[in-house]
């Protein structure tokens, strides 16, 4: 079958398979998963006897015993990576691609992705598209990578981005952006390539550009924004309908498992891509946590087979919710609730992960902040201010902090004309800078 015609036939599946029973989904999950577990068990080094748990005597897998598969540390994906990688996989599965993750936590990693694994991350996203009723007609840009070839303002086009079956697709185009441009540069490659829908990466870029599109002056209508991996404030989606005119629609995607949950068009959360990847959430003990408490996304993408990443700790904190009142019945993810590496922790054992409201913003009178520990009880809140001749109330709004994270805080402030990014280019709201030891 041609990629064009097994992407179709993923895509046709994947809109009948979102109303599947939980027990339809199950046992397709199942099946999915035995052929990547004996893959992995045969061909793949590391999983050698990792996987010993769940197979019987016979040769059958235990369902039973999933759990006692060791979770697979970002630092495992590190420190294993030639014997994480098969020297053969399943027929139809490849070519195989190395991506890298953009290394928030300091510590990049490296995966093989085969082309099945992306056939099928397209897919989802296309049913998500179909959701929100996106026009592959139009151009959408990207803001992605660090190629110093791709010089600000002239994009790298890379032709249609919609399902290539579909006729309007055909007429769109996708133009590529990098990390490295500054918001000036992207406002003038939107700008100049008639932009409708944006990808920007994280919602605070978006945020980013809306306030320098206002600075500026400058004024561009763009229908979607498209962000990833964080939760979105109703003050990102305020400045980004004031600005530009936009709805934001996000979706929960990492370089490691793709795309893994879409935002719901009419609920609330993110229906995970259950036909495509295993979504856990747990506690510390490894226990899988109920509805409506935070724990530990771990994930296993069915069709990773050229680096199998089974039961991998993504480093993020996420929050099942019920099933969804749109009629689908993918599981729900109802709050995306940060890193890992970027909760708040007292010296007491007590962390916190986010949940300092952004109304707390016009109280100092700032248009972005980011939330930084930078000692055992020390914190600084570094602000964008909208008025450099002005400044909020910086006492009432350190209080707050210390209700809403720990009561004995010690709060300082910064004034800054930007928030810093990372060296990927992420723009960071809570960030842990405690020195260790």
């Amino acid at each position: 079958m041609k990629p064009e015609e097994l992407q179709r036939a993923f895509y046709e599946m994947l809109m009948e398979s979102q109303f599947w029973s939980p027990s339809q989904m199950q046992d397709y999950q199942r099946g999915q998963l035995e052929q990547l577990l004996r893959h992995a068990r045969k061909n793949v080094p590391f999983y050698e006897k990792r996987l010993d748990p769940v197979f019987t005597a016979s040769g059958d897998i235990n369902w039973d015993r999933w759990e006692e598969i060791p979770i697979l540390r970002r630092s495992d994906a590190i420190e294993h990576k030639a014997q994480m990688r098969a020297p053969r996989i399943p027929a139809g599965h490849g070519p195989v691609q190395a991506i890298a993750s953009s290394g928030s936590t300091g510590h990049p990693v490296e995966t093989l992705v085969t082309r099945i694994s992306k056939i099928g991350s397209d897919a989802a996203a296309w049913r998500s598209g179909d959701w929100h009723g996106l026009d592959y007609s139009r151009t959408m840009a990207l803001r992605d990578g660090t190629d110093p070839r791709i010089v600000a303002p002239v994009p790298l086009d890379m032709g249609p981005w919609g399902p290539p079956w579909d006729p309007a697709a055909l007429r769109g185009r996708g133009v590529l952006m990098t990390k490295r441009w500054t918001s000036a540069e992207q406002l003038d490659c939107l700008v100049g390539n008639g932009v409708s829908y944006l990808a920007p990466g994280g919602v605070k870029s978006a945020s980013i550009l809306a306030f320098e599109a206002e600075a500026r002056g400058v004024s561009h209508a763009i229908s979607r924004i498209l962000v990833n991996g964080e939760e979105v404030g109703e003050d990102d989606r305020d400045v980004c309908r004031r600005v530009f005119g936009a709805e934001i629609i996000d979706l929960y995607s990492s370089k490691e498992g793709g795309h893994i949950a879409h935002r719901c068009p009419t609920g609330s959360g993110y229906h995970i891509n259950s036909e495509r990847i295993l979504v856990e959430l747990l506690d510390d003990d490894g226990h899988p946590v109920p509805v409506g408490q935070r724990g530990r996304v771990v994930i296993t993408p069915f069709h990773s087979t050229a680096q199998p990443l089974i039961r991998y700790d993504q480093g993020d904190l996420a929050t099942f919710g019920e099933m969804c009142s749109c009629g689908r019945h993918l599981p729900l993810i109802s709050s995306l609730d940060g890193r890992v590496a970027g909760m708040f922790r007292h010296p007491d054992g007590r962390k916190k992960s986010r949940g300092f409201p952004m109304r707390y913003l016009d109280d100092l009178d700032a248009k972005m902040w980011q939330l930084a520990q930078v000692g055992p009880i020390d914190f600084e809140i570094r602000y964008l201010p909208r008025d450099n001749s002005r400044v909020g109330d910086e006492a009432g709004v350190a209080d707050a902090f210390r209700h809403h994270m720990f009561e004995d805080a010690r709060v300082s402030f910064r004034r800054l004309d930007e928030i810093p990014l990372t060296e990927a280019g992420k723009y960071l709201e809570y960030t842990y800078e405690v020195p260790a030891g």
